[in-house]
This record gives C-alpha cells, sequence and structure tokens, in this order.
C-alpha cells in the first residue's frame, strides 16, 4: 500500500512541477521559454532498501511519459548528514522539485525550508517532515498502520490466551529519528495499550538495512530467548534469505508473536511459515 501511495506522490510532483512550469504559459512562452529541461529530483533514505526499486519505476515511466529529467540520488547506506548535503547540493543546481524520504524529520527540516525559499517545489514521500513547508506528503498514515499492527498484537496475544500475562516485548525500528518509524510505534502503543500487558524490553535499529535487521533480531533472541513477542515497524528482517535467521525461526515455533508492517512478497511469506 505504501509504495503505491508513494508512486502517486512521485507522480502528481512530475505533473505538478511540468503543468506549473512557465514553458504552458502560451501569451508569454517567448520571454519565458526554458533553456534546459525540467529536472525532478528523488531522494530516498537510502539507495540501498528493496522497498523502493518499484517506486523508482514508476517514477522513470512517468517521466518519459511527460519528457521530464528525473534522478534518483540518496545515500547508499541510510545517513541524513549525506541526505542534507545533497539537498544542499540540488539547491546550488536550481532543480525544479524534489521528493524526499526523510530520515530525520527535524534535521531536515531547515534543507527542505531552504529549498522551498529558493523556488524549488519540494514533497515528501514514504517519511514525512510534518513541520517543514514542503508542499505536501504521501505515503502511508504511519500512525493508523501503527495502530493496526496493534490490534493485530492484541488479537494474536488473546488468541493465545495472554491477555492476563504481561509479556515481554522487543521493537525493530528503521531509525529513532523519521517520523513514519515513531508514528507507527506510537499507533501501536496506542491500540495495545489497557488491553494486553506489554512490557518493552529493547528499541532495536536497522537503519532501513536488511542485513543489520536479521543480525540485531538474530542476536536479541539468541540473547532472550524469554521474549514473547516481537514487533517490526517494517519488514526489512524479512527481506534476505530465510534462513538468515535460524534463531527467530526457531522462536515463532517455540511460540513468539511477532506482527509486522509492510505486504510486500517476502513479508507475506514469512507470515505464512508462521
Amino acid at each position: 500500500m505504501e509504495r503505491r501511495q508513494i508512486k502517486w506522490s512521485l507522480t502528481l510532483l512530475l505533473y505538478f512541477a511540468v503543468f506549473s512550469s512557465p514553458l504552458i504559459n502560451i501569451p508569454r512562452i517567448e520571454a519565458t521559454m526554458r533553456t534546459r529541461p525540467i529536472v525532478i529530483s528523488i531522494v530516498p533514505k537510502s539507495l540501498d532498501n528493496p522497498m523502493f526499486i518499484e517506486v523508482k519505476e514508476a517514477a522513470e515511466l512517468t517521466a518519459q511519459r511527460l519528457n521530464v529529467v528525473l534522478e534518483w540520488v540518496g545515500p547508499f547506506k541510510m545517513d541524513v548528514d549525506t541526505q542534507i548535503q545533497i539537498i544542499e547540493g540540488l539547491i546550488r543546481r536550481k532543480v525544479d522539485g524534489i521528493a524526499v524520504s526523510c530520515s530525520d524529520e527535524e534535521r531536515l527540516r531547515a534543507v527542505i525550508d531552504q529549498a522551498v525559499a529558493s523556488g524549488i517545489k519540494v514533497v515528501t514521500m514514504g517519511a514525512d517532515a510534518p513541520k517543514s513547508k514542503r508542499l505536501f506528503y504521501c505515503g502511508t498514515d504511519n500512525y493508523q498502520a501503527g495502530v493496526a499492527c496493534g490490534e493485530a498484537m492484541v488479537r494474536l496475544v488473546t488468541q493465545k490466551g495472554w491477555a492476563e500475562r504481561e509479556l515481554k516485548v522487543a521493537v525493530l525500528t528503521g531509525g529513532l529519528n523519521a517520523h513514519n518509524q515513531r508514528e507507527r510505534i506510537r499507533g501501536f502503543k496506542a491500540a495495545t495499550a489497557g488491553r494486553i500487558n506489554l512490557n518493552y524490553q529493547a528499541m532495536l535499529v536497522c537503519n532501513d538495512d536488511i542485513t543489520t535487521a536479521a543480525k540485531e533480531v538474530e542476536a536479541y533472541i539468541r540473547k532472550h530467548p524469554e521474549t514473547d513477542a516481537f514487533f517490526f515497524t517494517g519488514g526489512w528482517a524479512f527481506l534476505g534469505p530465510p534462513e538468515a535467521m535460524p534463531f527467530y525461526d526457531q522462536w515463532c515455533r517455540n511460540g513468539g508473536i511477532a506482527v509486522s508492517m509492510d505486504t510486500c512478497y517476502p513479508v507475506l511469506e514469512a507470515a505464512q511459515r508462521g
């Protein structure tokens, strides 16, 4: 669902940039004729996140259809300092539009506002910076997504007859400062509060990295097999080979409960395996 919403966001930005261009102001076309094509730059949190593959493909197809130059630029691994530097470079180049998935909403706020002040159209996708001056955000309602995950946890815990037990819970998140991740956790806690007794033991961080996610989960379960439940704010740990998490798989077979965001195929496969 989120990837579909982000694809619509980028499509809307591309159309907005094209059809608000002075090129379409026919009476003044000679005075406002552009000497370069419209340039839209997309800045994901990282280039190694497979969740953005479909987004990139959809944006490229739309850019071709509209005769727009599309750039896909970002840090290889999630790094807010590099994201800021990239956007600063785009401002100096005077690109026409920027779509950014914010790895740190507060730290990116200033550079987003700087881009807007310079006349660049800026939107956020997937991970918002709501206090910035961006045009709009498109992506999951992350609070409600967290609520849905919390509701699922309540249902699973109740089905196992554990509703009255104090449960030891760990959370895996992509980043502590990303708005989407914080909102998912907030929604999850709101949905479970007062309904089941969750004792939060650990907040693991993977920086949206598949390998790190699997290693963090494996190391934690190996050290704390008594953990009752896991909440994954994203599906990174399940995007690698299933055999990469044998301790987690055994923990699941022993009755551990896991609830995860994301509906890409590897995450659904993991859910079917139990």
